[in-house]
C-alpha cells in the first residue's frame, strides 16, 4: 500500500473529524445541550425565588383570609405600603437566605398587586 492510497482512503476520515470538531460545539450550545454554570446557577436562583414567593403569597392569602381582609383592596399602586408592610410582616416567619430577600419580596408584593 503506498502513501497516496493510505492518503486516500484516510482522508474522509480526516475531513469528518475536522468538521466534527467545529461543528459539534456550534450545534451543542446552539441547541442547548450544552449549559454553562452561570446559566445553570441562575436557575436554580429563579427557581428558589419563585418557590419563596410562592409561599409567601399563600401566607399573605392566610393571613389576610384570618384578619377578614379582602387581598382585593391591597392592590394597586395606591395600596403598595399596606402591600409592603405584610409581606414584610410575612417575610419574618418565613427563613429566606439574605442573599435573595429582596427579590423574593419583591416578587411577593408583585404577586399580590
Amino acid at each position: 500500500m503506498t502513501f497516496d492510497q493510505v492518503l486516500e482512503r484516510t482522508k474522509p476520515y480526516a475531513i469528518g473529524l475536522i468538521v466534527g470538531l467545529f461543528a459539534a460545539p456550534i450545534i451543542g450550545f446552539n441547541a442547548g445541550w450544552i449549559t454553562t454554570t452561570t446559566a445553570s446557577t441562575q436557575a436554580a436562583e429563579e427557581a428558589r425565588v419563585a418557590a419563596l414567593a410562592g409561599i409567601c403569597s399563600s401566607a399573605a392569602g392566610r393571613m389576610a383570609t384570618a384578619s377578614s381582609t379582602d387581598l382585593a383592596a391591597l392592590k394597586g399602586y395606591d395600596n403598595r405600603a399596606k402591600r409592603d408592610e405584610l409581606v414584610a410582616s410575612i417575610m419574618t416567619d418565613i427563613q429566606v437566605p439574605a442573599d435573595i430577600l429582596g427579590r423574593v419580596s419583591t416578587s411577593c408584593s408583585r404577586s399580590l398587586s
